[in-house]
């Protein structure tokens, strides 16, 4: 995903301490129910646009350098394509989703209102129903073809390495590199964001991702930390929730995390840079076993600038496929 105005970025992140990613929900509703899940239901409404823009201009104005649109599953906004095309005004824009209302209308839709990224979540290689998993890449096969073929905004794949997902690990890598898409993989926690898996054969498999050469390039970022999580070992390392990455629920209140919900709980509208220093500065006091690596990644710009500075110098988050 390239990054627009490399100059301007590394200024607001470093000079004025500018959020990384605001994360914003834009509806609860899914047309998935995996078993594991704690972030959808079945039947929210839509956020409506205006808030979402209104929450998207109070974003732009603390210079939030890139904004995830999450769910429940995004796509299912009846006006997904607008909300992008807002939010690309003054960031660049990407999508998490499940890959299955991708249509070629939906696609060329999201390609005009100039996408940046989109993240497809993969289980395992088969739908497992004894387990409510149905995100496989048997099943997305189709839609990852044709994102392929029409899509103009980078791709990548996402897995969790989990119980359930540990002997299908090593065919998603391998499946991956067959379609030319990159793949992250995470390591699952709990609903409060505490690393939930340790030992073998996790390490082996982590390993095994590491050495990969078709992984997402950005996810190594934390790829040390969660790492010896899985050895049972808990780095220090200080949080930057409410900082460096937001979280915008759907009721549009600044949270720390998806698991720390209710502790900030603070209007985005009224959002401001003291309320960023100061959450800058305070420690929130679940950093020990914590997995959630988008929050550690964006935390590393304060934690070890050269780690995560290192990529967003080159003037892109990953190695994407366009």
């Amino acid at each position: 995903m390239n990054i627009e105005r490399p100059l301007t970025t590394l200024y607001n992140i470093l000079v004025l301490g500018a959020p990384i990613e605001a994360q914003l929900i834009v509806t609860r509703r899914c047309n998935l129910s995996c078993g594991y899940c704690f972030e959808y239901d079945n039947t929210s409404a839509p956020v409506p646009f205006e808030d979402l823009c209104r929450w998207i201009d109070s974003l732009h104005r603390l210079k939030v350098v890139h904004i995830t649109l999450l769910g429940g599953e995004p796509l299912m906004h009846p006006q997904v394509a607008d909300i992008v095309a807002y939010g690309r005004k003054h960031s660049t824009v990407s999508i998490t989703t499940n890959g299955f209302l991708l249509s070629e209308k939906v696609i060329e839709h999201l390609n005009e209102a100039k996408l940046s990224h989109m993240q497809i979540s993969i289980d395992t290689s088969k739908p497992d129903p004894s387990n409510y998993i149905q995100k496989s890449l048997k099943v997305l096969r189709p839609k990852l073809a044709r994102l392929k073929k029409h899509a103009r905004f980078d791709l990548h794949l996402a897995a969790v390495l989990c119980e359930h997902s540990r002997d299908e690990v090593k065919d998603l890598l391998h499946e991956a590199e067959e379609l030319g898409i990159p793949m992250s993989l995470s390591v699952v926690h709990d609903e409060v964001g505490h690393v939930a898996i340790t030992g073998e054969p996790y390490l082996e498999l982590y390993d095994y991702y590491g050495k990969n050469s078709n992984h997402f390039g950005f996810s190594l970022v934390d790829y040390e930390y969660s790492r010896k999580l899985l050895e049972g070992k808990y780095p220090s390392w200080k949080c930057r929730a409410g900082a460096r990455s937001l979280y915008v629920d759907e009721f549009g209140n600044v949270q720390l995390c998806a698991s720390q919900r209710g502790r900030l709980n603070k209007p985005v509208e009224q959002y401001t840079w003291d309320d960023i220093r100061t959450q800058s500065k305070t420690e929130k006091g679940c950093e020990d076993g914590c997995a959630v690596d988008c929050v550690f990644r964006a935390s590393q710009v304060d934690n070890d600038k050269v780690s995560l500075l290192r990529v967003l110098a080159k003037g892109f988050v990953g190695n994407g496929n366009h």
